[in-house]
């Protein structure tokens, strides 16, 4: 016998009470009423609250429970349970159906006598999503004991008030300062992971994969990387924790609490209006990326999903909003890259923070020396652009390195706040195609300083794929944009001969801060042009294989876009021909780069694989770059199963530090290390000790420091990165360029 009930209690309840009826507790408690009894009218206003139904079950061993649950004044959701003949017990969810939609858009009523029909499939047929079965939850860790006795003694002592700073104290003498960030980056990952399973059973994949252009991918590739339900739930969740911290702040007025959001009895509609208000102040580049998931899921019809998931994240948000503020770029970075999974179709790869921070610490090494970080002038000279900035793990490590060195040099945290601000609305510049990407670089900029303005922010969506006016399916094709590739197109950064001199190349890239109607503040090429550093780790991918989001017509497009950027770069600038490789995209970014920087002292920095720096056919880019610039160090990890500084990655990489030189070029120091920094407090000790070390074995067993003659680097001779041992790379040279030694015939070249 099928028994149906309306479940009268907050969200999330109802499978726990169908359980305690499948174990004959409580079968008919208060918790629920008969269907229909929701005091709703009935007809077109409300929903057919017929007489009470029972059916046979079709299994003899069912008994089960069917509960709409009820978000007065209507049931959104449909949630069964049955007990299996091995005492289990199987608990499905669904949503309720509803006719058709009012003119106006508004969702029509519900069908009560088609959701029962919907029950009876789920209980006899399986139709629906099978919930797991809920697991008690573990006992509370030692270190999750202490913490709760901290913060348990600070209340007793009426100590409120001063809480942060004695927790932390308390916590730093345990050792367990660490505890917290850990617990709430696992909360921040299975929150997500949560809310995304709820959409996912809601069957909305499909039109969320469409959203982010992942439907055109191929099996494998989307195997590899988040897909629609994962990415919408990352951002929901980016844009539920800057609302909570808004409202804890009490930055803006109106702003709700999330608890008072989560249990209003229309989550998504409460959820819209409070971020579009927030919207029309600032925030855009995080509320709005969530809202548009918002709009693609009730373009479907099916919002049981998006409730749930929205009252899962709002209660977690709740829980960690504060600490995600302070986790920084070690912590926040890695758990984007993790979420977001392999972004190689778009030919990205995250950056490790590890080797970001080692990367922005030996660039303002080279671009800055001593300079007084103290001091707002010196952060304004030191202009820093990615152009494929991704998440922006590399600005934020830059942002958090010029910092530590303010910080070092007596900088207080009120001053710390205003460099922040100073550095994200004026010297850091990113530029992506992913717009998912920008969310999260613009949340790990801001982190901790709600006093930047979003709408000054550095960040670039740069046009990718067909150009908004011709559709995506256009039979032919129509323009496509390259990305930041376009740059190439524009005479600010590569000049045109007045036989070229036609106008600038179209290109539209959006401001992520750009309010609707205002005036553009800057675009892309001001961001990019006279950079004193351009750091990035480029995409690294064949030619053939971009735009693979998109249809056939639409990639060939946007291969023949690409080649005629290299064409203009080519005709400005010759002796790049044998520079760029008309396979590969890197080259094309590191020349847009050398284009981007300024013309004295400039720095590039660049997370390359370490076959570039001995491959035959790098060898005409290793020697261009030799020549505009003093290759100033190169480092490599040579710890097996850490030579990786790209995440989704398995090739041995290495950071390039080159610096814009003209005279005679010094020596290059190659770092060498024999294992790879764990966190950034290794990082320090690495940096430190490099500091110490001009030349030879490096202290706390980190690895070796040498020096490789200019004139080598010049020839295109960077072997020094493929050994660990100096000895070893000046052996080889010496064979390589031994005249005694007869070459082998080209037949026996491999």
């Amino acid at each position: 016998r099928i028994s149906y009930r309306e479940h009268v209690g907050p969200p999330g309840e109802a499978q726990k009470a169908v359980t305690r009826a499948l174990e004959g507790q409580n079968a008919l408690a208060p918790e629920f009423r008969p269907v229909g009894a929701a005091g709703v009218a009935e007809g077109p206003a409300g929903y057919d609250a017929g007489p009470e139904d029972a059916a046979a079950a079709g299994t003899p061993d069912a008994a089960p429970v069917a509960a709409p649950v009820s978000f007065p004044p209507e049931p959104t959701q449909i949630i069964t349970g049955k007990k299996n003949r091995d005492g289990s017990n199987e608990l499905r969810i669904d949503t309720v159906v509803r006719r058709k939609p009012n003119p106006d858009g508004v969702p029509g009523p519900v069908d009560l006598p088609k959701s029962r029909a919907r029950a009876r499939d789920m209980i006899n047929k399986g139709a629906g999503a099978r919930l797991p079965e809920r697991e008690r939850r573990p006992r509370p860790t030692r270190a999750e004991r202490a913490e709760q006795a901290v913060q348990q003694a600070l209340q007793l002592l009426d100590w409120e008030q001063h809480g942060n700073a004695i927790t932390v104290n308390l916590l730093t003498k345990s050792g367990l300062t660490g505890h917290r960030v850990t617990r709430d980056l696992n909360i921040l990952e299975t929150g997500v992971r949560e809310a995304a399973r709820h959409l996912a059973a809601d069957e909305l994949r499909p039109e969320l994969d469409r959203h982010f252009g992942l439907n055109n991918l191929s099996d494998q590739n989307r195997q590899q990387q988040a897909d629609g339900c994962v990415i919408a739930a990352l951002l929901l969740m980016n844009a539920a924790m800057l609302h909570q911290r808004i409202a804890n702040g009490r930055w803006l007025p109106g702003v709700s609490d999330l608890d008072a959001i989560k249990n209003s009895p229309n989550v998504i509609s409460a959820v819209t209006r409070q971020w579009n208000a927030i919207i029309g102040h600032d925030f855009k580049p995080i509320l709005e990326p969530a809202v548009k998931v918002i709009y693609a899921i009730e373009d479907t019809g099916k919002r049981a999903g998006l409730e749930r998931a929205l009252r899962h994240l709002a209660a977690e948000a709740e829980r960690i909003a504060e600490t995600y503020a302070d986790m920084g770029a070690d912590h926040a970075g890695p758990l984007f890259n993790k979420v977001m999974g392999n972004q190689a179709s778009d030919g990205a790869y995250f950056t490790r923070p590890v080797a970001a921070s080692i990367a922005a610490r030996l660039t303002l090494d080279a671009a800055a020396g001593d300079a007084d970080w103290t001091n707002e002038s010196v952060w304004r000279e030191h202009k820093t652009v990615d152009l494929a900035c991704g998440s922006g793990t590399l600005l934020a490590a830059m942002l958090a390195e010029m910092k530590r060195r303010a910080q070092a040099q007596g900088a207080n945290d009120t001053q710390l706040a205003g460099l922040q601000k100073l550095a994200v609305e004026e010297t850091l510049h990113g530029l992506d195609i992913n717009p998912v990407s920008l969310q999260l670089a613009a949340s790990q900029l801001t982190a901790g300083n709600h006093h930047i303005s979003y709408r000054r922010m550095g960040l670039h969506l740069m046009p990718y794929g067909p150009l908004s006016d011709y559709p995506a399916d256009h039979p032919a094709g129509g323009p496509a944009a390259a990305g930041s590739l376009e740059l190439l197109g524009q005479q600010a950064i590569v000049p045109r001969s007045n036989a070229l001199a036609l106008g600038d190349d179209r290109i539209a890239s959006q401001s992520v801060w750009q309010a609707p109607g205002a005036a553009p503040l800057d675009d892309a090429v001001d961001a990019a042009k006279d950079a004193r550093i351009v750091i990035m780790n480029p995409p690294f991918t064949n030619r053939s294989k971009m735009g693979e989001k998109f249809p056939k017509t639409i990639k060939e497009t946007l291969r023949a876009r690409v080649d005629e950027m290299e064409r203009l770069l080519v005709r400005n600038d010759p002796a790049l021909d044998d520079f760029v490789d008309k396979n590969a995209l890197e080259p094309l970014f590191t020349a847009l780069a050398d284009k981007c920087i300024s013309a004295a002292g400039g720095v590039l920095t660049m997370i390359n694989p370490t076959v570039a720096l001995c491959a035959a056919s790098a060898l005409e880019k290793r020697r261009l770059l030799a020549q505009r610039y003093h290759i100033h160090t190169v480092l490599t990890c040579h710890q097996p199963g850490s030579v990786n500084l790209s995440q989704g990655t398995g090739i041995n990489e290495s950071i390039i530090v080159a610096w814009r030189h003209d005279g005679p070029k010094p020596d290059t120091r190659f770092i060498n290390l024999d294992r790879m920094p764990a966190d950034d407090v290794e990082v320090d000790d690495l940096h430190q000790c490099l500091r110490e070390c001009a030349n030879g074995i490096i202290a706390n067993g980190w690895g070796e420091v040498s020096h490789w003659p200019a004139e080598r680097i010049a020839a295109g001779d960077w072997t020094p990165a493929i050994w660990r041992s100096p000895e070893l790379a000046a052996a080889a040279s010496r064979f390589a360029n031994d005249n005694n030694l007869v070459a082998l015939p080209r037949a026996w070249q491999v």
